[in-house]
């Protein structure tokens, strides 16, 4: 059966999603938590920059972790834009930095990989099985779908029992 195999395929890339929506989602739980501990340092110090950095960095992870949720391409495209914003404060601010240039890489990158995982979700969505891709489960609903067909006779017979009155008639 070749529907076996295509959903052997669609199970494995739909295990795939779900783990990376799990990596993502404890990206996005680390920078909430690295943002309240830099407001709580720029509060200390009283550095608006880092404070709107903060902000913009928790409030950015937020739209991420709901975008991983929902899996809403456009709640993750407005966290990039907000994170990217969060950023671009901190270089400018800061200066040229390993920080900086580490937090480029790991928010571009699974902002980039969120992304792609929504639309390989949204693809799987409109496959068929979903959302467990059981071959089994598809089987038992074609053999269903063959017992509720008649073949042409049965019915016929169905019609004439039923059109019968088991009495005898006189001649």
């Amino acid at each position: 059966m070749d529907f076996e195999e295509e959903y052997k395929q669609n199970r494995t890339a739909m295990k795939k999603c779900k783990k990376t929506e799990t990596y993502i989602f404890i990206i996005f739980a680390a920078n909430i938590a690295f943002a309240i501990w830099m407001m709580i340092a720029a509060l200390i110090a009283w550095n608006i920059w880092f404070l709107t950095a903060a902000i913009l960095g928790a409030a950015g992870s937020v739209l991420g972790i709901l975008s991983v949720r929902k899996r809403d391409s456009a709640l993750a495209i407005a966290a990039a834009v907000i994170i990217i914003a969060e950023i671009g404060i901190m270089f400018f601010f800061d200066g040229i930095s390993v920080l900086g240039f580490a937090e480029v890489a790991v928010f571009g990158y699974f902002v980039v990989t969120n992304i792609m995982n929504i639309k390989k979700y949204r693809w799987l969505e409109q496959q068929d099985g979903f959302p467990n891709f059981e071959p089994r489960l598809k089987e038992y609903d074609m053999d269903r779908a063959q017992r509720n067909i008649k073949d042409p006779y049965a019915q016929k017979m169905e019609d004439m029992n039923k059109n019968n009155t088991h009495e005898m008639q006189e001649l």
